[in-house]
């Protein structure tokens, strides 16, 4: 299998068990674990995607993470969309197969749960507007893709990059799950929007087209703080293993 096949099947793969693991856990036991637990599932499943993917693709599994990594060089052209087609796929196929479970349960709807939707306005969690929303993506998405340009410094500590990047996801969902659900993650938002198809998807703009501001931001702020002349590949990967870049 070639690298593209293999960056593919790992970004579409790694997508799909992050919306399994994130918003899965919000759906299926957000009643039983709270804000607390449904932040941690996201920060370890990232976590173990960075071990697990990491060496192969460098576990983006986030638009926003693939245009971060491009505008910096990490990553060439032509593989933008090959990343981004299998976020996307594999976001839409973790929402399926969750949607599949809760239906298991007789009176469940998707509609009206908000099936762990990103939302502004009256579908906010803690009733916050859009203003709110906007800055929250770009902010919170510009630390995260910045977070991930930091494990491919070459002063980066080997191993850890995993603790790094879900750390960061854990925290963000933290301070942001009352604003929005937290997104800044363009493709677990319409992971799950697809299947609520209603409001969600009229505010789905909005957690598609600030999570890009928000790696913008990022790569600014990375020239200006982390470029160097020499940088690892990927995450926790050594200068002389040929790695796809994170």
């Amino acid at each position: 299998m070639n690298r593209t096949r293999r960056v593919f099947a790992a970004e579409l793969f790694g997508t799909m068990i992050l919306v399994l693991g994130g918003p899965g856990a919000a759906i299926l036991a957000g009643k039983q674990i709270g804000t607390l637990g449904v932040a941690t599932a996201f920060g370890v499943v990232l976590m173990v995607l960075v071990y697990a993917i990491g060496g192969i693709s460098g576990a983006h599994v986030n638009p926003a993470v693939t245009i971060g990594a491009f505008l910096a060089k990490k990553i060439e052209l032509a593989m933008v969309p090959v990343y981004i087609g299998a976020q996307l796929a594999g976001g839409c196929l973790g929402g399926l197969v969750i949607y599949v479970i809760a239906r298991g349960q007789g009176n469940f709807s998707a509609e009206a749960t908000g099936f762990a939707s990103n939302g502004y306005g009256s579908h906010s969690p803690g009733g916050f507007n859009l203003g709110s929303a906007i800055v929250v993506e770009i902010v919170f998405t510009a630390l995260l893709v910045l977070t991930v340009l930091s494990t491919t410094h070459g002063n980066f500590p080997y191993g850890f990059a995993g603790l790094a990047v879900g750390g960061v996801l854990w925290l963000i969902h933290l301070v942001t799950i009352p604003v929005d659900n937290t997104s800044v993650n363009p493709a677990r938002s319409l992971g799950v929007a697809i299947f609520q198809h209603t409001w969600a998807l009229e505010q789905i703009w909005v957690f598609i087209v600030f999570p890009v501001v928000g790696a913008a931001v990022a790569f600014v702020v990375w020239q200006i703080v982390g470029r160097e002349e020499s940088v690892v590949a990927a995450p926790g990967i050594p200068p002389d293993t040929e790695t796809p870049a994170r």
